[in-house]
C-alpha cells in the first residue's frame, strides 16, 4: 500500500501484534518469588487460582503492552508518511522528525517536560536506526 492512511494502519496492526507477543513474553518473566511478601500469598492459593491468576495477568500485560506499540507504530508511521509526501524526499529528516512528534504527542499528556524528552528521545533513536539502515553495504 502506497497510501499514508494504509501504512499507518498496517503498521498500527503490526505493533499491536508484536506489542502483544512482547508483553506475553515480558510478563511471563515477571513474576514473585516465593520469598517475597506477594509471592508468598500466591503460593499458598490452589493450582487451579494461581493459573487463573497468572493468565489473566498475563493477557491483561499483554494487551496494554499491544495497545502502546500498535499507537507508536500507527502514529510513527502516519506522521513519517505525510512528512515525505509534503517534502518529496526520502532521507533521515523525515524519520527524525516523525520521531519527534510521535515521543512529543505520548508524552504530552505528563506535561512539556516530558514531551520535550519524549521528542528528543524518539529523535535521536530514531536517527540512529535511520543511520544504521541507510548505511552504505561494501
Amino acid at each position: 500500500m502506497e497510501s499514508c492512511p494504509g501504512k499507518s494502519i498496517i503498521a498500527g496492526g503490526m505493533g499491536f501484534a508484536l506489542g502483544g507477543a512482547f508483553g506475553l513474553f515480558m510478563s511471563s518473566m515477571s513474576y514473585d518469588t516465593p520469598l517475597s511478601p506477594n509471592g508468598q500469598q500466591l503460593a499458598n492459593l490452589p493450582l487451579r487460582q494461581q493459573l487463573s491468576r497468572g493468565f489473566r495477568d498475563m493477557g491483561s500485560r499483554s494487551y496494554s503492552s499491544a495497545k502502546s506499540f500498535g499507537l507508536i507504530g500507527l502514529i510513527f508511521s502516519g506522521t513519517e508518511c505525510c512528512i515525505e509526501s509534503y517534502r518529496a524526499k526520502s532521507d533521515w529528516k523525515n524519520g527524525t522528525a516523525a520521531g519527534c512528534i510521535t515521543g512529543g504527542a505520548l508524552g504530552a499528556k505528563a506535561g512539556p517536560q516530558a514531551a520535550a524528552v519524549g521528542c528528543t528521545g524518539f529523535a535521536a533513536f530514531s536517527t540512529a536506526i535511520d543511520a544504521f539502515m541507510r548505511r552504505q553495504t561494501d
